[in-house]
């Protein structure tokens, strides 16, 4: 057996691999200095400059609102043809110490110069034995944990463990079937058990033990594999087959929404960069008139804010506020947007897709449909969205298009970035992006928000990061200290995570888009 930090290196580099950085937008996108934004038209309302490509243009769908509609078949997830089959694409490939240094230089910046130089002195060791790392692509999902032994045959065998990356441990099985019931138990505790790939993730390891066994996997190249792997990032989104949809974990009362849903419009609009295709709904407010011009407040989280348009509609049915239209972004039925993988993808993974979507897609096409009066329009996101929303106000200026004035940022779980596998340069939020390097003053509208008791729910989660609190009083402090007079902050007493959010809205909206709103 290898000396015990080898199984650190090994760890590391296999979830380096299945590990996606985010790409920004082809093209150009930053401002020079003295450069309009946008082009602002007193009778029609803000027109963005679309970059949909055509075949996104052809794909969008409008029509009326379907959440509601009982035609649809409940959500049943059946087993996936792979199990019931046992239709397995195995196929193993190996990486040289050489292939492992690389892949660490390409990283460096992730670690301290310690970390790098002891994982460079480990390599060298490896080498010395003429190690090689084998790697297991199970149809395309890249197995990142308990990786079998190239000569494994079903066996007695031994293995170096640690255990919550704690003090490693030498452990025996007698035979493969004494080393699955060890794997089930152990996979159970790495992944969540509510995460809904856990089984897929467990039978892998399995087939990929098995097929060394048998000998009936396909060697291939390194080349080919990353191949493999760049074509499918997100290997365990798509794994499950599904008859009907994912209507019934969408969070909202259905009375409150019948009663609105003459006013709602359903677009189904595909977005090329992420391959996603994306559901919104659009509140149109009380008495419309298309020749109007509106403000238009946009949430992230549709499964969940969806729910809060009726009774901030219902401020405008009463005069409270003025009439803005109200847009939240879901995903299509298929996808489940309470998914913490799902929502990670999109406000950890590829932020920057998204923003591009949101900015340069989205909000043109909708300013194509209404007039828009972008200077009082805002967009807000919570917890994982909340990272969305603080990213988006603080790479804001690097776009043409200028969408939103006002930023809700809700209880932001920065602190997820830094265990997010193989995310760049985490601490990145932390200085706002470099917005301050290439800004002297802010003109947007910041509300901070989070609950007064929700640092210990994700306790176990910080490490040694800023908690949720402590990352809205570090956002605060940055704001003071470069003269910003734009932002609010309120920590919501007797709340945890999420339940001042209704409250929250009715503030906000009362004090921003009320009559005493600027």
């Amino acid at each position: 057996m290898y000396v015990k930090k080898f199984i650190a290196v090994l760890t590391f580099m296999s979830v380096m691999m299945g590990a996606v950085g985010c790409q920004g937008r082809d093209g150009n996108s930053s401002l020079s200095e003295n450069e309009s934004s946008v082009v602002v038209n007193e009778v029609t309302g803000t027109k963005l400059k679309n970059f949909m490509t055509q075949e996104e243009l052809n794909r969008v769908k409008v029509g009326e609102l379907t959440l509601l509609d009982d035609d649809t078949p409940v959500l049943e997830i059946e087993e996936s043809s792979d199990s019931e089959n046992h239709n397995y694409d195995v196929k193993i490939y190996y990486k040289t110490v050489d292939d492992m240094r690389k892949e660490y230089n390409e990283n460096k910046d992730f670690y301290t110069e310690e970390q790098y130089n002891e994982s460079m002195e480990t390599l060298d060791e490896l080498e010395s034995y003429g190690y090689r790392d084998l790697n297991v692509l199970v149809n395309g999902r890249t197995v990142c944990s308990f990786k079998p032994y190239a000569d494994y045959d079903g066996g007695t065998f031994s293995m170096t463990y640690a255990e919550y990356l704690g003090d490693c441990q030498e452990l025996t099985f007698a035979d493969f079937e004494e080393f699955k019931v060890f794997l089930k138990d152990e996979i159970y505790k790495i992944y969540d058990s509510t995460f809904e790939d856990t089984e897929q993730i467990y039978e892998d390891i399995v087939v990929a033990w098995q097929s060394v066994i048998d000998k009936t996997y396909t060697e291939i190249s390194l080349e080919e594999a990353e191949k493999i792997i760049s074509e499918n990032p997100f290997p365990y989104e798509k794994n499950v087959a599904f008859n009907g949809d994912y209507k019934d974990v969408w969070e909202y009362n259905r009375n409150e929404i019948e009663e609105i849903k003459d006013s709602i419009k359903e677009i189904s609009i595909y977005d090329e960069e992420l391959d996603t295709e994306f559901l919104v709904h659009v509140t149109l407010p009380p008495d419309f008139d298309e020749s109007k011009t509106y403000p238009m407040f946009v949430f992230s989280d549709g499964v969940w804010r969806f729910g809060n348009v009726p009774s901030i509609r219902k401020l405008m049915e009463n005069g409270e506020i003025q009439d803005i239209i109200l847009v939240t972004i879901g995903y299509s039925y298929k996808i489940n947007g309470t998914d913490e993988q799902v929502r990670g993808r999109y406000f950890y993974y590829q932020t920057e897709k998204t923003c591009d979507f949101i900015v340069d897609n989205l909000m043109p096409y909708l300013s194509e449909m209404y007039n828009i009066d972008c200077e009082h329009s805002g967009f807000y996101g919570h917890s994982a969205g909340g990272v969305l929303s603080h990213y988006a106000m603080f790479n804001s200026d690097k776009y043409e298009n200028q969408p939103f004035r006002y930023y809700i940022i809700g209880s932001p779980a920065l602190w997820e970035l830094h265990r997010v596998d193989g995310k760049q340069n985490p601490d990145d939020c932390y200085d706002d992006y470099g917005y301050w390097e290439r800004n002297d003053t802010l003109d947007k509208v910041l509300f901070v928000c989070g609950g007064e008791n929700e640092d210990p729910e994700y306790e176990e989660y910080y490490d040694e990061y800023p908690t949720t609190l402590e990352g809205i009083s570090g956002l605060m402090e940055r704001l003071e200290s470069h003269g910003v007079e734009t932002a609010e902050c309120k920590i919501y007493e007797d709340s945890g995570h999420w339940q001042f959010i209704p409250d929250m809205f009715i503030e906000f909206f009362r004090k921003y888009y009320g009559n005493q709103s600027e």
